[in-house]
């Protein structure tokens, strides 16, 4: 019988022994050993897979939207051909990655014409873009009044439409204001927003800047009057001065933009004895030293109003520190004259085509400014409308913004100034284009952004 040689025994197993290879003293092996890591990690399994299910229920429980019951977003393009999958997609998901900004829940109470006009205007009218606030209705029947063209407007209400206590039905008073006016009716096409019952615990600022986007996208006409939303209102005829001048059109069909200049009524000043060693003052009292009837309706009546101390320039157009319009110059102008020192904060109300321009970001919840430099960026020429003008008549209180969101938002759109820079700078480097004519203004603007990032694309 083979034996093994003195000492081999010992450097097998024995069965009463285990052998210190196999043992589990890592620190980690025995925390995944414990009784109370491994509860633990069953319970988070475990609300994992309730949670989920959760939210699938919920997903396939949720009630279809009542939004596109009266529009449904069609391609335009190839229709009956069937490759595009885009096709296939519902309005509500078309409309949720056009406005990637917002949440569905957002996204999903977008009604496009909730309300449609009689009338079908032309493809080179003028549409009128702008947003109706939900406690100021009335302003709908002073742009029908003022403007005889097409009205695309956003309504977005915060509230439910039925009869909640404390909250009148904007819907309701929005029915009889077009039942009982018939420019309503024909010139205005109303595109719904209702805030879901999920957005309505605290006070949101609104997106403005959806809302113009949204009023420009479904404008019926291939070209916009996209107006701010303070409350002002166009007061000539600006489709007939474009008519009256073909080479505009011409202008605005190759992507340029015109301004139309802005001006407000200037509000009451009384005298007041401030105590009794001091002469009396001057205090405002907020009451518009103008009405709406007795708004100018030309460039004449509104120049004389200006000397006499009842409009102001507004600031939106007329900026002090930097002159994008000089108003001496206006004054006497009767051709158009084109933007030179552009600022970054210049927010007029502009005249532009549909399509085939930038739209407003929407990062920005009222930031209109975002939208002109934008499109002064990517090479559109701004000029400057010598006849047409709008006033806001001072009627609208300011929207107040506490001091956190101004900070806020001017930190975002100082980082926003020097990213589309650097964007259309390296997009205009990229086609070849960056001493082009077109390239002008981003090389002109963003001479301090690309002072400090541009070198490279220079130096190339």
């Amino acid at each position: 019988m083979y034996k093994p040689p003195s000492g081999a025994s010992s450097l097998l197993p024995t069965s009463g022994a285990s052998s210190p290879t196999f043992r589990s003293s890592h620190p980690v092996a025995r925390v995944l050993k414990s009784r109370v890591v491994r509860t633990v990690f069953l319970a988070y399994v475990g609300f994992c897979a309730l949670f989920t299910l959760k939210h699938l229920f919920s997903y396939e429980s949720k009630p279809v939207p009542i939004a596109y019951k009266h529009f449904d977003l069609e391609r335009t393009y190839d229709a009956d051909e069937p490759y595009s999958v885009v096709s296939n997609l519902s309005s509500s998901s078309i409309l949720s990655k056009m406005f990637t900004f917002n949440t569905p829940d957002i996204t999903d109470n977008i009604q496009p014409f909730f309300i449609r006009s009689t009338s079908t205007p032309r493809q080179d009218d003028i549409t009128l873009a702008t947003f109706i606030p939900q406690d100021d209705l009335s302003e709908l029947a002073a742009l029908v009044d003022r403007f005889p063209g097409p009205i695309s407007a956003v309504l977005h209400i915060d509230h439910p439409t039925t009869n909640t206590p404390g909250y009148s039905n904007p819907i309701k008073r929005l029915h009889a204001m077009r039942a009982s006016n018939p420019k309503l009716r024909q010139q205005v096409d109303i595109h719904l927003i209702t805030t879901p019952a999920s957005h309505r615990q605290a006070p949101v600022l609104q997106q403005t800047n959806m809302h113009r986007n949204i009023a420009r996208f479904f404008a019926r006409s291939d070209f916009v009057l996209l107006m701010d939303a303070d409350g002002s209102v166009p007061m000539t005829n600006v489709a007939k001065s474009f008519a009256d001048f073909p080479q505009w059109m011409d202008k605005l069909r190759s992507g340029n933009v015109f301004v139309l200049p802005g001006f407000n009524v200037s509000t009451g000043f009384q005298e007041e004895a401030v105590d009794e060693e001091s002469e009396s003052d001057m205090v405002a009292t907020g009451t518009p030293a103008l009405t709406f009837a007795e708004l100018p309706t030309d460039k004449e009546a509104l120049l004389e109003s200006v000397r006499d101390g009842k409009m102001v320039l507004s600031e939106k157009t007329w900026k002090r520190t930097i002159r994008n319009v000089d108003f001496n110059t206006w004054a006497t102008q009767t051709r158009l004259s084109a933007i030179q020192n552009y600022d970054p904060y210049f927010s007029p109300s502009v005249i532009l085509r549909r399509d085939k321009m930038l739209w407003c970001p929407e990062r920005f919840g009222n930031n209109h400014a975002a939208c002109m430099f934008e499109l002064y960026l990517s090479g559109a020429d701004f000029w400057v409308l010598p006849h047409d003008f709008s006033v806001n008549p001072a009627t609208r209180p300011d929207l107040e913004t506490s001091e956190r969101e101004k900070t806020i938002n001017t930190r975002l759109y100082q980082k926003f100034h020097e990213e589309s820079c650097l964007k259309h700078a390296r997009a205009f480097y990229a086609a070849g284009e960056w001493d082009s004519d077109r390239a002008r203004h981003c090389r002109i603007s963003c001479q301090k952004v690309l002072a400090v990032w541009g070198l490279v694309i220079r130096q190339a």
